[in-house]
């Protein structure tokens, strides 16, 4: 399994094909999540000091250097490659460990319970198997593989209905939230998809296209404030499934290089769609509609996968 999966990641990674939850990218990333759960009930849990506790990348180095013959593009992009999945890796890594605690006890759970009603097969709840995904990013595909280790099945049906009891929940705040921020910025008739920079920067300039204080549009936000932040454009990973939100801070620069507004960015959440909405807190000046800024993610967090 950990040969054969990590050789199609490289190959992938070097065609430009991006962990994500959508198309090749998702074949990506369930590939990295299966290599990883396998190396770790192997009790492969580190890496060397300089891929910071990741180990693929090592595994990954391994399936360069004998492929390099024969797909001189693999060597070439290497680089690239190696830190993708250390990125990928060490985000799983902590998705994977803030869930597996719970989806542990609520096994224990599904598992005295069937025995308790002479029940032959023991069942996790779709809302135990939603609230691992929506809450803690616990991937459904680990959670049926690690269930059926146990003797345990999914209730997949109960967790349909879950997700669609969200998508249409999401519907409505998506469409409240475009409609509360044109109000409050007359010339937009409503708030378009954010342009995601994240796979090639940690830092752009952007625009504020809407600020949302309490739930209710705003044209400013003053210092102390707790603010929702909608840019035209931004390096920010937003949280989704397993993936985690970016940190960091908006900047609105004032004469030189010094900054005369602050906000620090302490998570982004994806309305549907893609409008990426960063929440956080004011924490020098004022941020104004229309006005730009420098919006920067903190790199240590995100190599660390937060």
């Amino acid at each position: 399994i950990i040969g054969d999966h990590m050789r199609a990641v490289v190959y992938l990674l070097s065609d430009g094909v991006l962990p994500s939850n959508l198309g090749r990218g998702y074949v990506v990333r369930r590939l990295i999540r299966r290599v990883v759960r396998t190396c770790r009930l192997l009790g492969i849990r580190d890496g060397r000091d300089e891929s910071e506790g990741a180990f693929l990348p090592e595994i990954a180095g391994k399936v360069i250097e004998l492929s390099s013959d024969i797909n001189p593009d693999v060597k070439d992009r290497s680089a690239h490659i190696l830190e993708e999945l250390k990125r990928e890796e060490l985000r799983f890594v902590q998705t994977l460990e803030r869930g597996e605690k719970l989806l542990d006890q609520l096994l224990e759970n599904a598992l005295a319970g069937a025995a308790g009603n002479g029940s032959t097969r023991p069942c996790l709840s779709g809302k135990d198997v939603f609230l691992l995904y929506d809450t803690f990013g616990f991937p459904v595909e680990i959670t049926s593989e690690i269930a059926e280790e146990r003797g345990v099945s999914l209730d997949m049906v109960g967790f349909d209905l879950e997700m669609e009891n969200q998508r249409q929940q999401s519907q409505a705040a998506h469409n409240a939230v475009k409609l509360s921020v044109a109000t409050a910025v007359s010339e937009l008739t409503c708030i378009p998809d954010t342009e995601f920079l994240g796979y090639e920067t940690l830092s752009a300039k952007a625009t504020v296209q809407g600020l949302l204080l309490d739930g209710k549009p705003a044209k400013e936000a003053l210092e102390g404030n707790e603010v929702e932040v909608l840019l035209n454009r931004t390096p920010f990973y937003a949280e989704s499934g397993g993936q985690v939100g970016d940190c960091g801070f908006l900047y609105v620069l004032g004469t030189g290089d010094t900054a005369k507004s602050i906000v620090e960015v302490k998570d982004v959440k994806k309305s549907n769609g893609s409008l990426f909405v960063h929440k956080g807190i004011v924490k020098q000046g004022l941020v104004v509609v229309g006005k730009d800024v420098d919006a920067a993610v903190d790199a240590n967090l995100r190599n660390r996968a937060r």
